[in-house]
């Protein structure tokens, strides 16, 4: 048989101040489940699972708070893993990143890739000067604009 602790053991152990976990207020609850809901119309779609990481993110952030950038540490709402691929081969990981740091990776990689299980968003490098539906580049848009 196991010896069982007694009072003067257990009086001996140190008090834990453990902050007792809040229950989750149902507003945010109900944010995540309409995302859910929403989502399912987008099936399998690059949306679907932005929409997907964004709303667990937000929910996240309203729960536990947000974190530091770790390159430049500035604030983080929305903490969500990151790859970045560069055009080299090599690959850095993030635990999170800032908007601007996001950016920044965004342009001096192949793809940047967020995922949260198993949903995954993938994004590119920007094509700065492209064209645009209306067949003029912004340089030209803003000229334009400027002679009017």
């Amino acid at each position: 048989m196991a010896p069982f602790a007694t009072e003067s053991v257990l009086s001996l152990m140190p008090e834990t101040d453990e902050k007792k976990k809040e229950p989750t207020p149902s507003k945010y609850l109900q944010d995540y489940l309409e995302t859910l809901v929403a989502a399912r119309a987008f099936q399998g779609s690059n949306l679907r699972n932005w929409s997907l990481i964004q709303c667990y993110a937000e929910l996240q952030f309203k729960l536990n708070g947000g974190t530091k950038c770790p390159v430049c540490r500035a604030h983080v709402r929305h903490i969500i893993p990151v790859r970045a691929e560069k055009p080299d081969g090599t690959a850095k990981e993030f635990p999170c990143l800032c908007t601007r740091c996001f950016e920044a990776e965004r342009a001096t990689s192949k793809v940047i890739i967020m995922k949260m299980g198993d949903a995954a968003v993938s994004y590119f490098p920007r094509d700065y000067g492209a064209t645009s539906y209306h067949g003029k580049t912004a340089n030209e848009i803003s000229k334009q604009a400027k002679n009017k």
